[in-house]
């Protein structure tokens, strides 16, 4: 069963307005593992506040 992750980010630190973008992933554990990736990636640049992403199932 197919997973999609879903990242929503807000450019401009919200003045601009939110960006949603999409990726689909073969199993849950695949698009966890992204989404957990792309949390550290955002944290290590100190911008985690502006960045959702959430795994679900399509």
């Amino acid at each position: 069963m197919a997973h999609v992750l879903i990242v929503i980010s807000w450019l401009g630190g919200g003045m601009n307005g939110a960006a949603i973008s999409t990726q689909e992933f073969t199993s849950a554990e695949r698009c966890e593992a992204a989404r957990l990736a792309l949390i550290e990636y955002a944290k290590a640049r100190g911008y985690e506040e502006t960045l959702r992403p959430i795994c679900m199932q399509k």
